[in-house]
């Protein structure tokens, strides 16, 4: 049976006198906000939403605004320029269950785009595929929300729409509706009213209807959510025991290392040169040089929690590039990190990342550079998550669960794992915690940490030294190439 539109006094148009709003969109690589929680306080005239963090659940808030009762439901923004594969199950399913939290349906989406953002051709996939996690209907009831912290012009707006198809496509694809929000500027209540009056028209326009939930949607939607709550109190528990075990050997009089040697591997974009920062409690590795990544291994050294460490950082590789497709320069590098902390590590420190999804092409990576070294690596690995703030209300626990490749790894290392909020660096808890489990991997390891064959570490630096030669006469040769061609080009060669 079709449902019946919701009307608020007949006569005039059909006016619903609840509205209920899904704020949707993507978030920057640069970490600036896109605007979707502030666009929400904007809407209902009160700070609801933390704008302080990222949205790493999809929340509901309700307001009396303009006379009308008000539900807002915020929710996780994914990457503007990766496509679905590489946002978290958990972010999808948040996404999804958006709708959900304003039955019996949102009256609008609000796409939320900053104005200032250029969305490039690459963009739209990303933006489709998201979503498509929402039923086909969803563009019919969405409007474009773009928002600005100061008044820009009819003709900058315009000039925005003729520079950008992607721009073009999605507001065909949302019948050309459009709105402009000042998210600096709560006192002004013209525009939420000007809003409030076009989601209105895209109403009638749906003849009073707003979007359909599909409530069997939503209960599979908890239900898997459930498997994975059970599945992270089930490893967190199995965890603590084993912990407990090592701890045990510990206290019995099985002395740990003064001074624990860690080497820091892992792609790019996994925070190891903050994480380790955090580690020593002290700026020892460049995070702020823009695009340039490390290309070489750096050694750092500090007193800790009453132990002396020492921290190896290394180059990364491209999280989806096989051994092969990685530089040889590279690979002798991170090779080489081990033979910076001799006789060798107690621990390697694998960094994983929490802001992106670990597909497949990811794990075939990891596994691909972790051959560089023995089998045995695996005994003295922890896997390292740098951006603990992601998580949100969420455990680490769940993320794993949630995610197969993920479970893959964490257990392979034996269920060896930690987070690190690398924006805490007031937290000390969390070092000493990672400095605890290192030492109790230390006491149940037959060796005590991952030995190095300085046969293999004079063959490296023999390799880094000739390719460092050759790279030296390359630059020279192109120094003087580009000096003859300036030259040429002033006329001061004839």
């Amino acid at each position: 049976m079709a449902e019946a539109p919701e009307v608020s006094n007949p006569g005039q148009r059909d006016v619903p006198p609840d509205l209920r709003i899904v704020l949707i969109g993507g978030r920057r690589l640069d970490g600036r906000p896109s605007g979707k929680s502030s666009a929400g306080n904007i809407i209902l005239g009160q700070s609801v939403f933390d704008t302080s963090r990222r949205t790493a659940q999809s929340e509901a808030r309700q307001q009396e605004v303009l006379s009308r009762h008000v539900t807002v439901v915020d929710t996780p923004g994914w990457w503007w320029i990766y496509t679905l594969q590489h946002t978290t199950k958990l972010d999808q399913i948040e996404i999804q269950k958006s709708v959900h939290l304003c039955p019996p349906g949102p009256h609008a989406f609000l796409l939320v785009i900053p104005n200032d953002l250029y969305l490039y051709p690459y963009v739209q996939p990303s933006l489709k595929q998201h979503l498509d996690l929402f039923s086909a209907e969803v563009f019919s009831h969405t409007i474009v929300l773009f928002t600005e912290a100061a008044p820009c012009s009819d003709e900058t707006l315009k000039s925005k729409f003729k520079r950008s198809p992607t721009l073009r496509w999605i507001l065909q694809q949302c019948g050309n509706r459009k709105h402009v929000l000042n998210i600096s500027d709560r006192e002004d209540r013209a525009q939420v009213k000007m809003l409030f009056e076009k989601i209105d028209a895209m109403v009638a326009d749906n003849r009073g209807r707003h979007y359909s939930v599909d409530g069997a949607h939503g209960n599979a939607l908890r239900e898997e959510m459930k498997v994975w709550a059970e599945g992270a109190s089930k490893r967190f528990d199995q965890v603590q025991k084993q912990r407990k075990e090592l701890r045990a050997l510990i206290e019995g009089g099985k002395v740990p290392p003064e001074h624990l040697r860690l080497v820091i591997i892992g792609a790019h974009y996994a925070a190891r040169s903050s994480a380790g920062n955090t580690i020593l409690g002290k700026s020892a590795f460049d995070v702020n040089n823009g695009d340039r990544r490390t290309t070489c291994c750096k050694i750092s050294h500090s007193l800790v929690a009453d132990r002396r460490l020492t921290v190896v950082d290394s180059p990364g590789w491209f999280y989806i590039h096989t051994l092969q497709e990685t530089s040889e320069m590279d690979k002798l590098e991170i090779e080489n990190s081990m033979n910076l902390c001799p006789p060798g590590p107690h621990a390697v420190l694998l960094g994983i990342p929490l802001a992106t999804a670990v597909n497949p092409s990811y794990l075939r990576s990891v596994q691909e550079q972790m051959s560089l070294f023995r089998e045995e690596i695996w005994k003295h690995t922890i896997v390292l998550f740098a951006r603990g703030d992601w998580l949100g209300v969420k455990t680490v626990e769940e993320r794993i669960e949630s995610d197969e490749v993920l479970q893959w790894m964490v257990n392979k290392c034996e269920n060896r794992y930690h987070v690190l909020n690398n924006k805490d660096h007031s937290d000390k808890t969390q070092v000493e915690e990672l400095l605890d489990k290192i030492e109790e991997m230390w006491a149940g390891n037959e060796n005590p940490y991952y030995e190095v064959d300085p046969s293999r570490a004079a063959e490296i630096e023999a390799k880094k030294e000739a390719g460092d030669k050759k790279a030296k006469r390359i630059k020279e040769i192109t120094g003087r190439q580009s000096r003859v061609l300036k030259e040429l080009f002033e006329g001061k060669i004839h």
